[in-house]
C-alpha cells in the first residue's frame, strides 16, 4: 500500500506537532507495508525532492507573493499545475492531508479527489472550524465551536481590532451585500468589515466541501471530535484518533539527572518546548515567574522556534520582558533527538497555551519520560493532564494562578513526586499506526 502525506510545512525548516506527528507516522507505518512519500509546498519556483528520515519528500512550488483571494482560498496558489501533475503521476492509492493553508488546501485534496485518490483529512488545529484559528471568544472563553454567522462575525471582527458596537454590527450585514462587499469592492478596512458574514460563511461552506471530499476526517482529540460532528461532518466519516508518544526508549528521568535535581533546595527547573506564538502563552509564563519572589529558588528553561517574521517579533518582545530575570533562560529550539533528554532533566513541563490545542504532542512526550505537565485548563491540553495526578491545570490567562501554581510546585517537592508517580505511560507511536493502518485498509475496502 502507497500513501501520500501532505502537509503545509515539513523539516528541516519547520519542526511543529503536525511535522513530528506525520513524520513519526510515516516511519512506523513501515512495520504494516504502507510504503509513504511526503508531499509540502516551498517559496520558490521549482520542485525539489529529499530524504528525511527515509522518507521521500516532494516540495512543490509556491508564490512568495499571495493575494487576498488566494489567501481565501478562492483559487489555488501559483505552481498549483507542477503538484497536480506530480499527483497524477504517483501510483500511490491513499492522499492523507493534514494541513489547511494556503499552500496545502482544499483545492490540494480535491485534486487528489480528482486523481482517483482515496482521501483522508487529519484534523490538527482549530482554524478549519474557527476563523480566527483559536476558539477563544473574543478573548474571554472557550468557544462551543459551533459555527454562527453572527456569533463567529462578532468575535472575529473584535480580534481584528473593531470596536464592539461596529463589530455587532457588521456581523448582522444582509449576506448578499457582504458576499458583494468581499467580491466585488476594493480592498480596504471598511470592505473586510462589511464581508464578516460572508467570510464565516465561506468558512461554513470550506468545512463542509472538506467532509465531502475526504473518505474520512480523522480528530486527534475528543473535544475536535465533538465539534466536527455538532457542524454537520457525518458521524460515518469521523474517526478519533489520539495523538502518540514517541519511543523514549533508554531515555528515562532517573537517568538524566532528575534524581539530582528532586532534592529539597534545589532550584525548580521549568521547562518549555514549542514555538515562538502568543497563542502557545511563552509571555504568561514569563510574567508569572517574574511575580515571583527572588528568595523563590526557580530556573525558566525556554527551547523555542520562530518560525515566521511574527515569531521573531514575539521572541523578542518576550525577551526583553525577560532580561531582567536571572530564573530565566531562553535558548533556541531543540533538535528532536535532543528533546527527551531535554524533557527528562525538568521538573515540569510548562504549556501555558492561550487557545485550544488539539494536544499538544509535547505532553505525551513528557509524560513518556515521566515528567509531570503544568497546562492550562483548555481543550486537549485538559484531556491528557488529569489535575492533581499527573499535573496541574491552570486558568489559561491568569498569571497570579501561574505563579501560585509554580510557588507551590517549588516550596512542595512532595507535591510534585505525587504528579510524577501519577503518569502513565501514554499511547505512543507504534499505535498510532496500527490504527491508521486499519482506517487505510477499511477505506480501501469500501
Amino acid at each position: 500500500m502507497k500513501v501520500i502525506q501532505a502537509v503545509g510545512w515539513y523539516f528541516p525548516e519547520s519542526s511543529g506537532g503536525t511535522e513530528v506527528y506525520v513524520s513519526q507516522l510515516a516511519s512506523e507505518l513501515r512495520q504494516y507495508g504502507v510504503i509513504c512519500s511526503i508531499a509540502a509546498p516551498h517559496n520558490g519556483t521549482s520542485p525539489y525532492f529529499y530524504s528525511h528520515d527515509d522518507t521521500e519528500v516532494y516540495r512543490y512550488p509556491v508564490n512568495t507573493v499571495w493575494d487576498l483571494k488566494q489567501i481565501r482560498g478562492l483559487y489555488p496558489h501559483d505552481g498549483f499545475d507542477e503538484f497536480r501533475r506530480w499527483l497524477s503521476e504517483q501510483d500511490a492509492e491513499i492522499y492523507h492531508q493534514h494541513s489547511l493553508t494556503s499552500g496545502c488546501s482544499l483545492h490540494h485534496l480535491e485534486a487528489a479527489r480528482e486523481a482517483g485518490k482515496k482521501t483522508l483529512m487529519t484534523i490538527h488545529v482549530p482554524s478549519p472550524i474557527c476563523l480566527k484559528g483559536t476558539l477563544i471568544r473574543i478573548g474571554a472563553e472557550a468557544c462551543d465551536g459551533v459555527i454562527d454567522t453572527v456569533k463567529c462575525g462578532v468575535c472575529s471582527g473584535a480580534a481584528r481590532g473593531m470596536p464592539m458596537w461596529a463589530a455587532n454590527l457588521m456581523a448582522r450585514a444582509p449576506l448578499p451585500f457582504s458576499r458583494f462587499a468581499e467580491r466585488r469592492l476594493p480592498q480596504s478596512r471598511l470592505t473586510t468589515a462589511l464581508a464578516r458574514p460572508a467570510l464565516v460563511e465561506a468558512h461554513r461552506r470550506n468545512l463542509t466541501r472538506l467532509a465531502s471530499m475526504s473518505d474520512r476526517v480523522i480528530a486527534v482529540c475528543q473535544w475536535l471530535y465533538d465539534t466536527l460532528a455538532a457542524n454537520g461532518v457525518p458521524k460515518e466519516k469521523l474517526v478519533l484518533s489520539r495523538q502518540g508518544a514517541f519511543d523514549s526508549g533508554a531515555v528515562t528521568a532517573d537517568s538524566n539527572g532528575y534524581s539530582q535535581n528532586n532534592v529539597e533546595g534545589a532550584a525548580l527547573r521549568v521547562g518549555y518546548l514549542g514555538r515562538w506564538d502568543k497563542v502557545k502563552g511563552i509571555h504568561v509564563l514569563v510574567e508569572a515567574v517574574r511575580k515571583l519572589p527572588r528568595s523563590v529558588k526557580i530556573e525558566l528553561l525556554i527551547y523555542a522556534q520562530a518560525q515566521n517574521k511574527e515569531g521573531e517579533i514575539y521572541r523578542d518582545e518576550v525577551s526583553r520582558i525577560a532580561a531582567d530575570d536571572e530564573r530565566i533562560h531562553i535558548s533556541d529550539a531543540l533538535g528532536r533527538d535532543a528533546v527527551p533528554s531535554a524533557l527528562s532533566s525538568f521538573d515540569i513541563l510548562a504549556v501555558p497555551s492561550q487557545w485550544l490545542e488539539t494536544g499538544p504532542l509535547v505532553i505525551l512526550e513528557a509524560f513518556a519520560v515521566g515528567v509531570p505537565v503544568l497546562g492550562s485548563n483548555l481543550g486537549g491540553i485538559a484531556e491528557l493532564v488529569q489535575h492533581g495526578e499527573n499535573g496541574l491545570l491552570v486558568d489559561y490567562s491568569d498569571t497570579q494562578a501561574w505563579s501560585d501554581s509554580i510557588s507551590a510546585l517549588a516550596s512542595n517537592r512532595q507535591l510534585l513526586n505525587k504528579l510524577r508517580e501519577g503518569i502513565k505511560p501514554p499511547r505512543n507511536a507504534k499505535t498510532v499506526a496500527d490504527e491508521m493502518a486499519s482506517i487505510y485498509r477499511s477505506v480501501l475496502e469500501q
